[in-house]
């Protein structure tokens, strides 16, 4: 009696067991089953996944620019108006973007309304004189990855083209110029702003930028209002040497992606 009841608890056991091992199995099969397409029914297509803010890796800039110029620079010049672009790149995982920035400021202006030639005086053209600023930096940035308002600081490093030109426009020949004076200068600078987000995207994301520069560096000459004496016998110019040091008040929207 008692090996009856020891066989029947064995065959027991082993049932359980039996059952115990296969039940994975056949919830796998099933998990399978239930995954594949119906008969007659297309594969279900990959969805291209959403990338986070915080791995978005490139960022392109465009900003108004309001010049503001400072030291004997400042001295001469009034607060002027420009644009500036910038591209910049994560590195890694870590808080900081390597990049360039590229600004443009005309920082004066003189317009004279003069007869195109003698022979026919009644005919007037516009004589513009313009005193231009162009700049090219290396940008290094340190930023949080992610955040909607998200502060940065930022180095740079590069140099500065100074010139004025005159042009005018022939109805028969279009626009024609030159070049009265020319000079570069490196540039250091650093600065500070904050990114705004506005809208996020699944790939991309758009922000609000706001920033504050300061830029310095080695002398060069330069023509402001004034520099440029004509009369009977020709031109005269006079230049300015000092340092051209520029406080940069930005306000423009940034792309991420």
């Amino acid at each position: 009696m008692h090996m009856i009841r020891i066989a029947c608890c064995a065959a027991g056991l082993a049932g359980c067991a039996l059952l115990a091992c296969a039940s994975p199995a056949a919830a796998q099969q099933a998990t399978a089953a239930a995954s594949e397409p119906a008969a007659g029914q297309p594969a279900p297509r990959a969805s291209s996944a959403a990338v986070p803010p915080a791995l978005r890796r490139f960022r392109f800039g465009a900003k108004p620019v309001s010049g503001i110029p400072v030291g004997d620079f400042g001295d001469r010049v009034g607060t002027s108006p420009g644009v500036g672009f910038e591209f910049t790149s994560r590195v890694g995982r870590i808080p900081i973007s390597v990049g360039a920035e590229f600004g443009y400021v005309m920082y004066g202006k003189e317009t004279r309304r003069l007869q195109l030639t003698p022979v026919v005086p009644e005919v007037l053209t516009d004589v513009n004189t313009t005193n231009n600023l162009l700049q090219t930096h290396a940008l290094v940035r340190v930023q949080p990855r992610a955040g909607r308002v998200r502060p940065y600081v930022e180095g740079l490093l590069g140099f500065r083209h100074v010139f004025t030109s005159t042009s005018f426009r022939n109805p028969d020949e279009g626009t024609s110029g030159s070049t009265q004076l020319s000079d570069s200068a490196p540039s250091v600078g650093g600065g500070g702003g904050v990114t705004i987000g506005l809208v996020s995207g699944r790939h991309v994301g758009l922000h609000l930028d706001i920033g504050l520069r300061y830029l310095t560096g080695g002398d060069a000459e330069y023509l402001t209002k004034g520099g440029i004496t004509r009369d009977e016998t020709g031109v005269t110019l006079n230049p300015t040497r000092s340092a051209i040091n520029l406080v940069s008040l930005q306000f423009g929207v940034a792309i991420d992606f």
